[in-house]
């Protein structure tokens, strides 16, 4: 468990995360966690954590930081993380979340911050807004 990674990945919209994120799967063999996925996944199996997040998503609120916490730690905590390691993206987004989960107990042993030129990311949203063929937005 000494060697088992724990990973956060942090960026901006379009700073390659996704790319990233694939590359490091396939060379650690840790478990990518998407915070938006595993919200998604407790309101799906109808848990009591994923019942709250789905009062807030369902009235158009954020899903406050202790919600979204225990619902990492939860994900943080089942077996394929515990033996593989993980790979968080998307969270924590600031600095109280990041509080939060150290105050959890939630330890990263690497942090990888991708940062990438304004002009760049402008590029790399646009071409994802614009249909390749058409040029249309």
């Amino acid at each position: 468990m000494a060697d088992t990674k724990r990973i956060i990945i942090a960026g901006a919209p379009a700073s390659g995360k996704g790319t990233q994120c694939e590359l490091i799967v396939e060379k650690f063999g840790v478990v990518h966690i998407s915070t938006g996925d595993a919200l998604r996944a407790e309101v799906k199996a109808e848990t009591e954590l994923g019942a709250k997040a789905k009062e807030c998503m369902d009235a158009g609120a954020l899903v406050p930081d202790d919600l979204i916490i225990n619902i990492v730690k939860s994900r943080l905590a089942q077996e394929d993380c515990q033996t593989k390691g993980w790979l968080l993206d998307g969270f924590p987004r600031t600095g109280a979340q990041a509080a939060a989960m150290a105050e959890a107990g939630i330890e990263a042993s690497h942090f990888v911050l991708l940062e990438v030129p304004d002009e760049i990311l402008v590029e790399r949203c646009e071409g994802r807004r614009s249909d390749p063929e058409t040029g249309k937005i």
